[in-house]
């Protein structure tokens, strides 16, 4: 149940060092035997007549997203191992895949059709810069339109750097060698045979570059600020005080009562709040019951008590979850309202801070935080959402009220900044202020 450690313990090989473990991987017996037969299916379906054939096709692309993703977040949680079956991913995370293919295929070709096949390169280009991003979004969040976005492509190549772009050379690599091994085998073998040893090596490539995206996550896990899934965290060790609450809610559960389960463990959080166990396994199984608005009221409870146990990212994904629940959501404290809004500005979740800041100086009347997360809220507003007008405002606003204040040289600055932008912005970029 605990988070993936925030730093390992020596600095972990660079993805180059790693390639004879990268390329060994689908050996696995757990993976070699799903690639094998999803090759099989593949090749199957093919045998049908074309539009049922087609249609089937996609549901074997399918289900092999679904395994792949599941080895993403394993590998992504610290494991060598390969799953034998999709534990944690849903059912429409394989389909949001194949949608996610579809739509960068089918605009390939309108583009070739209707402008040019240089204009069409270019595009299938972009698509392979932002395949890595997209794959990571997929698998962590499963979320299709935010994999659609190019802000969090950026965002997500910012905090994984060089090896980013060795993910992408992974990826080109591979379709260049599925692509020669197809026509090669076209060649010499009859049709029956040769579209299932092509899935069989397309099938194969594409796990070791799951898998090796699920590596690139965990090396910078605190950048990306994943702090993992909870299915696939370590066992609460059975010398942990919580382990026998842990026990008797999941027995619990076992019988059918899940909300049964819930409440003994929401009784035993109030008797010991500083457990986190016991809070993870308590949103588990409100999620299980579909509670939404339980997991959005433990938020508040949560959260403080992530912050005071130097859990931020953890505290960060607790309170984008509640976000998302109920847009409403705000922590009952201004000092843990703070920390948070500018963590998770730190860690890319802009959308995050700017709701945490949202409305403080009215929850929080004359808290010397205010100028404070209002600047931050400007700086996001004109650097991550394009809202320069609105980040103006905003410093104005904080020039007009509070005008004593001790960040009103750095709004002085900023505001600079944004002229220097306007006027000239080659030169302005390069003379940004500091934080």
């Amino acid at each position: 149940m605990t988070a993936a450690p925030d730093t390992p313990a020596t600095p972990p090989p660079s993805l180059q060092e790693r390639w004879p473990q990268i390329l060994r991987y689908p050996l696995q017996p757990e993976a070699l035997s799903t690639i094998v037969a999803l090759a099989i299916a593949h090749g199957a379906v093919q045998l049908l007549p074309a539009l049922l054939a087609g249609v089937l096709d996609l549901f074997v692309w399918a289900a092999f997203f679904r395994y792949g993703f599941e080895v993403l977040r394993w590998t992504a949680n610290g494991r060598d191992k390969a799953p034998e079956i999709s534990l944690t991913v849903s059912d429409a995370i394989g389909g949001y895949a194949v949608l996610l293919l579809l739509l960068v295929e089918a605009t390939i070709a309108l583009i070739a059709a209707w402008y040019s096949p240089i204009a069409a390169a270019i595009v299938g280009l972009l698509a392979t810069l932002a395949m890595p991003a997209m794959m990571m979004i997929l698998a962590l969040e499963e979320g299709a339109a935010r994999a659609l976005n190019p802000i969090a492509w950026l965002l997500i190549a910012e905090r994984v750097g060089r090896p980013y772009f060795v993910l992408v050379g992974f990826f080109c690599a591979a379709l260049i060698v599925q692509s020669v091994f197809a026509v090669a085998i076209a060649s010499v073998l009859p049709g029956i045979l040769v579209v299932p040893l092509m899935y069989l090596v397309v099938n194969y490539l594409m796990i070791a570059n799951f898998h090796m995206i699920g590596q690139a996550i965990h090396d910078h896990r605190n950048e990306l600020g994943y702090t993992g899934h909870l299915e696939l965290s370590d066992e609460v060790p059975w010398t942990d005080p919580s382990r026998t609450m842990l026990d008797a809610a999941r027995n619990r559960a076992a019988s059918g009562d899940i909300r049964g389960a819930a409440t003994l463990l929401r009784e035993e959080i109030l008797a010991h709040p500083h457990l986190l166990p016991l809070h993870d396994e308590y949103r588990h199984w409100l999620r299980a019951d579909d509670d939404k608005g339980a997991l959005v009221i433990h938020g508040k409870s949560h959260v403080p008590v992530l912050l005071a146990q130097n859990q931020e990212h953890r505290a960060i994904e607790v309170a984008r979850e509640c976000l998302t629940l109920d847009p409403t959501f705000a922590l009952d404290d201004a000092g843990d309202t703070t920390r948070l809004a500018h963590a998770a500005a730190e860690a890319g979740q802009t959308r995050t801070a700017l709701s945490l800041v949202a409305g403080f100086h009215k929850r929080f009347r004359n808290h010397p935080d205010i100028a404070r997360n209002y600047m931050l809220a400007a700086r996001l507003w004109a650097e991550r959402m394009n809202k320069e007008m609105q980040a103006r405002a905003m410093l104005q606003q904080i020039k007009l009220t509070l005008p004593d204040d001790a960040v009103i040289p750095q709004v002085d600055a900023y505001l600079a900044f944004l002229d220097k932008l306007a006027a000239t912005p080659a030169k302005a970029v390069m003379d940004r202020p500091a934080p």
